[in-house]
């Protein structure tokens, strides 16, 4: 190209530029940042079985053998959602904590105290991170970690508090605990020996809430154990597991879609 040629097309940008209102020019700039920002880490998730990941063998071997999950941008709007649901995480636990102040016979326990109080020496508190506790369960050979949204003791029993956020949509239309969050309480129960699961579905515009339990059996228990143990026997010969027959939804938000789909 010409350097008259040049000339013109920055004459063009310029143009372009200054008939941009600022204030368009401001909010695509904003969204640029907050997407730059999003998409500096670019690395290897921890080689750990995470609970809220037990629902695929085939995801669990990729995240324990150190695969790095398919290339994805994150979105302005994604970002957006993540944010909001932190920040509507913290805020459900603060008035639950709050609780025990207005009367009502409900205690926030602090996770760590209660590995203590209860010898479950298997679990190693890895961060204490403001309203949550991130930990590693030793048992399994591969760690498995997580983070716990909190433990109350109400009506002098304990459960595990789990809260989640998801659209209008989902939430009108919610009846019970979402299927492809049983193991995460599974899992959640196995560490902890608490078997009952309260699950805070909170919809993202109007802050609707709903609340359901979710009982954890021994077989439960026994059945994830198994599913760890044979994930766990694909790392140790690093053979694939074979793929299975999952509901569209588990693949969905996959991190390894690319890789499943090359593996036989």
């Amino acid at each position: 190209m010409s350097r008259g040629s040049l000339k013109n097309v920055s004459r063009l940008i310029e143009l372009a530029n200054k008939e941009v209102p600022i204030n368009e020019s401001f909010l695509a700039d904003y969204k640029r940042s907050v997407e730059i920002d999003a998409n500096k880490y670019d690395g290897i998730p921890s080689q750990t079985f995470k609970p809220s990941g037990m629902n695929c063998k085939r995801g669990c071997y990729y995240q324990i053998m150190g695969v790095k999950p398919d290339t994805e941008t994150a979105s302005f709007n994604m970002v957006g959602i993540c944010d909001s649901g932190t920040d509507i995480h913290v805020r459900t636990q603060t008035a639950i904590m709050g609780m025990k102040e207005n009367g009502i016979d409900c205690e926030w326990i602090d996770v760590e105290q209660y590995i203590k109080e209860h010898d479950l020496d298997y679990l190693i508190v890895r961060e204490k991170k403001g309203t949550e506790t991130k930990l590693y369960d030793t048992r399994y050979g591969t760690y498995i970690s997580f983070m716990c949204d909190g433990i109350i003791k109400y009506k002098g029993k304990y459960y595990i508090i789990e809260i989640k956020t998801e659209s209008s949509n989902k939430w009108y239309s919610r009846t019970d605990v979402d299927k492809k969050h049983y193991h995460q309480a599974i899992s959640y129960a196995n560490s902890f020996n608490i078997d009952d699961v309260l699950f805070i579905y909170r919809e993202r515009d109007l802050l609707n809430t709903k609340c359901y339990l979710f009982h954890v059996t021994r077989e439960m228990k026994n059945d994830l154990v198994a599913f760890i143990e044979d994930v766990q026997g694909y790392v140790d010969r690093k053979i694939t597991p074979p793929k299975e027959d999952l509901p569209t939804i588990n693949c969905k938000y996959c991190g390894y879609l690319n890789h499943c789909k090359g593996d036989k």
